[in-house]
């Protein structure tokens, strides 16, 4: 492939994820580190965080703000709570910084003036999905994420009766995920839980009443 190849095939793979690439997929294309720093001063690249470019042209995508985070925890992390559950368009949250969970051992830190929050978890493939181009934790997940992590609790019950009506979840799928084992906030967010299914059973019966 020659190099004009390589780079149309990075700057058509970057415009999947909002313009965004990091440095792992320059080298992927055949981009060395030489001809990333070059075509970051040309201007034809931004250097947006170490590691992690953008395609100076690329239109702003939805999300933006989460795609950029996510690039930059190089793939490995997934967004989470309240800002997975703003994806989600569950309850009325709106965070101020974008939420990750990323693996214990992830080592990189939080570049300057960053707004990114880190939560480090040992996810299962089954606490994760895909959605709108991005890694999320499910919804059930992000509903007992952001209840340990001190959302209020009208808005986690907003969030579970979005979530049923969507059927994004349901109770027992959520029971069980505040009460995994080893959970270390089962005590605190069973109870938390339990009231917003309770809340929520009755909202949406009313509603359909």
């Amino acid at each position: 492939m020659s190099g004009r190849t390589e780079l149309s095939a990075l700057e058509t793979h970057a415009l999947t994820q909002g313009g965004y690439f990091d440095r792992g997929d320059a080298h992927a294309h055949g981009l060395d580190d030489q001809a990333l720093h070059y075509r970051a001063q040309t201007g034809r690249f931004e250097r947006v965080f170490p590691g992690v470019y953008r395609l100076s042209t690329a239109p702003i995508a939805p999300h933006d703000d989460l795609l950029r985070a996510w690039i930059w925890s190089n793939y490995r992390g997934a967004v989470s709570h309240e800002s997975a559950l703003a994806l989600y368009d569950l309850s009325d949250v709106m965070p101020g910084k974008v939420h990750l969970t990323v693996p214990p051992d992830f080592g990189r830190g939080i570049p300057p003036g960053a707004p990114f929050v880190l939560h480090r978890s040992a996810l299962e493939p089954k606490d994760v999905t895909t959605h709108d181009g991005l890694l999320v934790t499910t919804a059930t997940r992000s509903i007992v994420d952001s209840a340990a992590a001190g959302t209020a609790p009208d808005q986690i019950e907003r969030a579970v009766r979005d979530a049923l009506r969507r059927a994004l979840t349901t109770p027992d799928r959520l029971r069980a995920a505040a009460a995994r084992p080893a959970y270390r906030h089962r005590r605190t967010v069973q109870p938390l839980i339990d009231s917003a299914i309770r809340g929520a059973a009755e909202a949406l019966s009313h509603a359909t009443g």
